[in-house]
Formats: structure tokens, sequence, C-alpha cells
């Protein structure tokens, strides 16, 4: 299992008319934190693509449990479980700034031959990445 914390501020265009934000920004804040973690671990998105790989999400799913607010600074946990095989998952946690947690979510992202548009199993390069975190996070 892997966990990282990723910061994000809450900007007005994400509020609605009560200032509280709008459920529909959470999913890009997961996004977010998947990028950024992707990041960390030496890939990106981009990356990915331009070796024949997309990640196209097959499902989100998400509780709320207290609202966030224009200018609060949140912190989103995301959690990769296990190494992925042809699915790979992320567990998001969502805190305020109390360190309440607000938001809980996943998403499931599927492997995707770009050249193809079958499901592929995840490149070997790419879990060659994350097994060393694995590795770290048991010690």
């Amino acid at each position: 299992m892997i966990v990282r914390e990723v910061k994000l501020r809450v900007r007005y265009k994400e509020t609605d008319n009560m200032g509280i934000v709008h459920h529909s920004n959470y999913v890009n804040y997961y996004e977010v934190a998947r990028t950024e973690m992707l990041r960390e671990f030496g890939t990106t998105y981009r990356t990915m693509e331009e070796r024949g790989v997309m990640l196209p999400v097959l499902e989100v799913g998400m509780h709320y449990y207290h609202p966030a607010h224009y200018d609060d600074l949140l912190t989103i946990r995301i959690t990769l479980p296990r190494l992925p095989m042809v699915k790979m998952q992320f567990d998001h946690e969502i805190y305020n700034e109390a360190g309440e947690l607000i938001n809980t979510g996943t998403v499931v992202l599927a492997f995707v031959d770009s050249r193809t548009r079958r499901p592929c199993r995840a490149p070997s390069w790419f879990t060659d990445l994350l097994a060393p975190h694995f590795v770290a996070a048991t010690k």
C-alpha cells in the first residue's frame, strides 16, 4: 500500500452560490492527487500515452460527510492499496484544515492498449516504477 497527501486550495469557481464546493469538483480533486502521485513515481499520463497505454476511468464512487468551502485548504490523502494488474484502484480521503474528514471516494482505472483500444496488463516498466514504493511502505 502506498499513501501520499496532496494539498489543494478551493477556488471560487468550484463553489456554488452558497460558497460550498459543488459535488462535481471532488472528481477533479481526485485526479489532481492521482496525477501528482504518478509524477512522484516518475511518470505522467502523457508519458504513459506516449508509451502506448491509456487509463480510462471505469468507476467512481464517493461519500460526502461535510461541505468544503471557498478558500479552504484541503488535504487529499490518496492510497494505492495494491500493485495494478489490468485495473488500478485509488482510494481518496479529503480533509479540511481542521483535520475533519469531509469526503471519501474510490476511482478505478483500466489499462488499455492505445493502438488496439483493448484492455491490457499494466506494463512492466510501470509496475517496476511502483514496486520500490510498496517495499518502502511495508518496512
